[in-house]
């Protein structure tokens, strides 16, 4: 058996012992890649702003300002900033998310490299590479290209979905009850 065909037979077995439908994480994953970019982009606005309100309430640390606003000012929309903080910080998850994965990946023994530097400069980076100068930069061939890049989203999947998020509910499990004893 080739090496291409055994990679894809590990990721195959890798999402089979999960049980988890192959055409759906595959899916859901590039959506999921699709939008990080986005999201990355965007949340640096978002910071600037929240930042530009916190420094106007002279605070030097966010559990001050949040104080300041509970305990002092009436006139800041408390709903408007929460939401914000929110919003702020399930954007924080996402990437969070996506960065393990992408060490996981990085990582991964066979074609790793490959795989990372595929999902790098297709999804990742502020400006998009095209197809064309991502299969040049990485000098293969177009066929292999489409190949390991769908094996690249299928291990993805496998390293959010099976090993990410599973790892980061367990520690937000573990501080949320360390924080209510």
């Amino acid at each position: 058996m080739s090496s291409e065909k055994m990679a894809l037979a590990v990721l195959k077995r890798g999402l089979a012992s999960m049980h988890i439908d192959e055409e759906q994480v595959y899916h859901k994953t590039k959506l999921l890649l699709k939008i990080y970019r986005d999201v990355v982009w965007c949340i640096e606005d978002r910071v600037c702003e929240i930042e530009a309100e916190y420094y106007a309430m002279g605070g030097s640390r966010l559990a001050e300002a949040l104080d300041y606003l509970d305990d002092y000012d009436p006139n800041i929309n408390k709903k408007d900033l929460e939401e914000k903080l929110c919003s702020l910080l399930k954007s924080k998850w996402l990437i969070e998310i996506v960065d393990k994965a992408l060490l996981k990946i990085k990582n991964y023994p066979d074609y790793g490299d490959l795989y990372f530097n595929i999902l790098y400069k297709q999804y990742i980076v502020k400006y998009r590479y095209s197809e064309k100068e991502i299969i040049e930069s990485l000098n293969c061939e177009r066929t292999t290209f489409y190949k390991r890049k769908k094996e690249a989203i299928n291990l993805m999947g496998i390293a959010i979905w099976g090993y990410v998020i599973p790892a980061l509910r367990d520690i937000w499990q573990t501080e949320c009850e360390l924080n209510t004893n």
